[in-house]
């Protein structure tokens, strides 16, 4: 039985008591030791200030620290988001998005390290970073946001950020295909195996996630030790046909975890945001074949990422970031190669004036209502 709590918090103000609450449900921090090594990988996505809501809450990470430095731990909190994994870059993000303010040292270990996974589905050998080492206790504290790639960023995709920086990039061109990509996330997990997984979802993102959608009030943190079921019940918070989530599919395939041996210690009928903005696909659509009727259907379909060139600044992240190559200047304002574009949405995540932007055919809203 895969035990996912949820508990009720309003707001970042006062979150004392439902980490206690949490905790008390968790021997491993229920009885911690003095001097235990504890490493928090937050999501740190952007250097974007809280109310964005892109990144996990300082306020919350504070709450935890606090009660790990009572209990005489030393707590590290981390994370690689995308571009330059260096202490400039990193010490930007942690300003910004306040996570300095925490109480916890902040990791300023930048060396990378290979890991060989013999049992990956996908990922056998890897680029990791390496202050994870460091830790007795890994806990994983992730944000609840909509995403373009893999329609819902929960605690399994927030492992993306224990590969270093621009290495993020490779993968996406390694893992054009969804399901691929989706394993890949799931063999992460598998191999680092962190203690606890918690969700920041008192405030959520829905949208244009997982960096320029809305902010949207949710007002829960959840947490479990099996990340797939807690992804699964995060899923169904956001009104999210969680098998449509790949992540949460592939990881029911791979038995990681049952649906039916869910606890969940309090009942969700009545939290689920019903009005919740997701993100859609017709991926799995039965057309969606190598007929010429298949790529046809596909092509009319499927979502993309779009520029909005009246926003667009010129500033060329886009380009630099993709990993395919597929985007171009053209009177400094984007074009992108459909040919070439594998919709990993590295664009439209690192846009900083959210021009770039999924865009879902007409169609394919009729068909997702």
């Amino acid at each position: 039985m895969d035990n996912v709590y949820v508990f009720k918090q309003d707001s970042y103000d006062n979150c004392d008591q439902c980490i206690q609450n949490l905790v008390n449900y968790f021997d491993i921090l229920k009885n911690i030791k003095k001097g235990t090594k504890v490493v928090i990988k937050a999501n740190l996505v952007s250097a974007m200030l809280p109310d964005r809501n892109a990144t996990t809450n300082y306020k919350l990470l504070a709450s935890l620290t606090k009660y790990l430095l009572h209990k005489g731990c030393n707590v590290v909190i981390g994370d690689s988001p995308g571009g330059l994994y260096n202490k400039n870059h990193l010490d930007k993000i942690y300003t910004t998005t306040k996570v300095n303010l925490t109480g916890a040292q902040l990791n300023d270990n930048f060396e990378v390290k290979v890991a060989s996974f013999s049992k990956a589905k996908v990922l056998k050998n890897f680029e990791y970073t390496a202050y994870l080492d460091d830790a007795d206790i890994k806990i994983n504290f992730c944000k609840l946001k909509t995403h373009a790639m893999m329609l819902m960023s929960s605690a399994v995709k927030n492992l993306f950020g224990c590969i270093p920086g621009f290495t993020k990039t490779e993968y996406h061109y390694r893992y054009p295909n969804h399901k691929d990509f989706a394993n890949m996330l799931i063999d992460i997990n598998e191999y680092f195996k962190f203690d606890i997984n918690i969700v920041d979802a008192i405030y959520g993102m829905e949208g244009n996630g997982p960096t320029n959608g809305n902010s949207k009030k949710i007002g829960l943190v959840l947490a479990s030790i099996n990340p797939y079921a807690l992804d699964y019940i995060c899923a169904k918070i956001i009104n999210l046909n969680p098998l449509d989530v790949l992540t949460v599919r592939e990881s029911k395939n791979r038995n990681l975890f049952n649906i039916n041996n869910i606890n969940v210690n309090i009942n969700i009928d009545n939290l689920v945001v019903k009005d919740f903005k997701n993100i859609s696909h017709i991926s799995d659509i039965k057309f969606y074949n190598n007929s010429f009727v298949g790529k046809v259907a596909k092509k009319i379909f499927d979502s993309k990422p779009y520029c909005y060139k009246n926003k667009c600044i010129g500033c060329k992240k886009c380009a630099n970031i993709c990993p395919k190559k597929a985007i171009t200047m053209v009177n400094n304002k984007p074009k992108i190669n459909r040919n070439k574009c594998i919709k990993c949405y590295c664009c439209q995540e690192f846009c900083p004036v959210n021009a770039m932007r999924v865009k879902s055919s007409f169609l394919n809203k009729i068909i997702n209502r």
